[in-house]
């Protein structure tokens, strides 16, 4: 069983990277079950798996009498885990370009909302999302990784009392995670001191500096 899904996975990843980077166009027609069984050494039942999953990603879709087709690219869940990953898989090859448009447009949607979540977090947050979000800064600044500053981003989301606010969290990562500066740690402390202060002009002004750090 554990076989089988990594083979899945692993097909559905295969099958991502033409669409993802555009080697396959919006509305081309994908390879039958059988070519698919045939070239990837699957059974149909994975390629069925595989077909699922990147249905559920917006990827492709079934057409009654056509088949299934490369969905149009509105639809693909670009904020999705899996497929951030995929298009790293295949960087320095033709996903390059890709990857570069999307990282200017992710930074174009965290300078739209983090000041807004700072301010946010600055007029509602509580005493435990604060200290939440301090000892997170404090995390951050002894370990300086990635995934420390993953985690004190997402105290910050969470400070934002805002149920929605969680979702971008796998597009920030990915763009920390191509990140070329250091750390903002003297932003984030501002930052920081800043909500807890409950300056939300203050607040807001730090994540958008925080992000010009980038």
């Amino acid at each position: 069983m554990a076989g089988e899904k990594r083979r899945t996975e692993a097909l559905a990843e295969a099958l991502a990277l033409p669409i993802l980077t555009q080697t396959m166009a919006e509305g081309q027609k994908m390879p039958s079950d059988a070519e698919i069984c045939a070239s990837h050494s699957v059974s149909r039942t994975v390629v069925r798996e595989a077909f699922r999953i990147l249905s559920g990603k917006g990827l492709i879709v079934a057409r009654p009498r056509v088949g299934t087709l490369v969905a149009p690219r509105r639809a693909w869940a670009l904020w999705d885990g899996d497929i951030l990953q995929w298009l790293d898989t295949c960087a320095g090859s033709s996903a390059a370009p890709i990857i570069e448009k999307w990282l200017a447009d992710a930074l174009d949607i965290r300078l739209a909302l983090e000041p807004s979540f700072a301010a946010l977090a600055a007029s509602r947050a509580n005493e435990a999302a604060n200290q939440t979000l301090q000892l997170a800064l404090r995390d951050l600044q002894q370990a300086g990784t990635l995934a420390a500053e993953a985690c004190f981003l997402a105290a910050l989301y969470a400070a934002t009392e805002n149920d929605f606010a969680a979702y971008p969290q796998q597009l920030t990562r990915w763009s920390l995670a191509h990140r070329k500066a250091g750390v903002p740690l003297l932003e984030y402390g501002q930052l920081t001191a800043a909500i807890a202060q409950k300056d939300a002009a203050a607040a807001r002004q730090s994540a958008f500096q925080a992000l010009l750090k980038g």
